[in-house]
């Protein structure tokens, strides 16, 4: 850990104070522990990150107070939704290929671009996978049951259109 030696002095409104004695961060629990935090976390978003791992922690985090608060919800509720859990986590993995795209001035770019372009292809065409497997069932495992068979239904028409140009080719 580094060396803390320098003091700081902070000034902050009634707001700020109340929504910082409630943040939740890496475990901090007194005002200077949150506030190394948040600079750790501003420290991180602007560094570019050099892994898909790294990344993946980053969207991990980022996404992580909002699976929890969701979670609480169906824990409640006595609800799930493996729709809206399945989103999630790949909304997250999106995220994380996201941000390790390609910097300006890596050796080898051109061919960078392709490869980051090709898993974000793949990563989003798992996810339209997963939506056309819950499409199958009138029912799919969600709040709103109808929710993917209504949304797709308005899609069919631009699927179809996919399929004949496919098979034109």
């Amino acid at each position: 850990m580094a060396s803390l030696t320098t003091p700081l002095s902070v000034r902050l409104s009634e707001d700020d104070t109340s929504f910082l004695s409630k943040l939740e961060i890496d475990g901090a629990v007194t005002a200077s522990d949150k506030i190394r935090g948040l600079i750790r976390q501003a420290r991180q978003r602007a560094e570019p990150l050099d892994s898909f791992p790294a990344a993946l922690a980053v969207s991990h985090d980022h996404m992580a107070a909002t699976v929890r608060a969701v979670r609480i919800i169906e824990q409640d509720l006595d609800r799930h939704s493996d729709v809206a859990a399945g989103l999630v986590n790949i909304a997250e993995e999106f995220l994380a290929l996201a941000l390790t795209a390609p910097r300006p001035g890596s050796t080898g770019v051109s061919d960078e671009l392709v490869r980051h372009e090709a898993r974000l292809v793949d990563c989003a065409t798992r996810m339209t996978d997963q939506l056309l497997r819950w499409a199958l069932t009138p029912t799919a495992p969600a709040y709103d049951p109808a929710v993917i068979s209504r949304r797709l239904a308005e899609s069919a028409e631009l699927m179809r259109l996919v399929s004949a140009a496919l098979a034109a080719r």
